[in-house]
């Protein structure tokens, strides 16, 4: 019996490059991962430099608490987002000064009208206050340590997937080529872009299974079922699906 003849049904007609595996996946974590870990640092080093500033320049004061205020805000998903503001009644060196800055929710919930409490202002400055003494080094402090934890994490999802990726360049390149047959699609309990997701899942000749990346359940359905012949490359315990890879460079042309 002639075995039967295996036609690509997916649309990976060329190699894909390694970064495009790399984001493909899950790389895209590592640079999340990298640009909060930009955001935090300048953020950090901003309230550890005010910090500084208050140490040399700052003076202490006596304030009211005055009026206070809630701004509510909606973000893309209409998730309701509060901030606290509170004004300040002060004397600085340049005389009377009132302030309205930013709190905490604890702190708006606790001010009454008519308390009073010791500032720090800025002498250079004095609209730069500090309502409560040694904050801005300390979040300064702990802004930094959240940096530098997700930095690592970072550096773990960026070895991670580029390792996951050079396998997926080396299965490709250097592993056996296997016709493997279609057991079913696998549906994921996630959507992108508002799409079902799935995983296509196969079985090789000596009984080994693997499943594909992602991909719009309706796209796999379209295309595959149970029975269907695919080709996968299987290097040592890892496979992967030609589907997400592509061919070899050296099957460029053939059908």
């Amino acid at each position: 019996m002639q075995p039967m003849e295996y036609r690509r049904k997916h649309d990976r007609h060329r190699p894909r490059g390694w970064f495009s595996l790399f984001f493909r996946l899950g790389g895209w974590l590592s640079l999340i991962f990298g640009a909060l870990l930009i955001v935090l640092t300048l953020i950090s080093a901003s309230q550890l430099f005010l910090a500084d500033q208050l140490d040399r320049d700052g003076k202490f004061t006596r304030a009211v608490v005055g009026d206070k205020r809630m701004a509510v805000t909606y973000d893309s998903d209409a998730d309701e987002e509060r901030q606290y503001f509170v004004t300040f009644i002060y004397k600085s060196s340049e005389g009377g000064q009132t302030t309205e800055t930013g709190v905490s929710g604890d702190f708006y919930d606790e001010a009454v009208r008519g308390d009073e409490l010791v500032i720090r202002y800025l002498r250079s400055d004095p609209g730069q206050i500090e309502y409560e003494i040694g904050s801005y080094r300390k979040a300064g402090n702990v802004l930094r340590w959240i940096g530098l934890v997700l930095g690592l994490i970072g550096l773990l999802a960026l070895w991670r997937y580029g390792k996951q990726a050079n396998r997926a360049v080396k299965a490709r390149r250097d592993g056996d080529k296997i016709h493997a047959e279609v057991t079913g699609i696998r549906e994921l309990k996630l959507e992108v872009n508002n799409r079902s997701q799935a995983r296509l899942q196969w079985r090789e000749p000596d009984g080994r299974t693997g499943e594909s990346l992602m991909r719009g359940i309706e796209e796999l359905s379209r295309l595959y079922q149970a029975g269907d012949r695919i080709v996968v490359f299987r290097l040592g315990d890892d496979a992967f699906w030609e589907g997400d890879v592509g061919p070899p460079w050296r099957e460029i042309g053939e059908d």
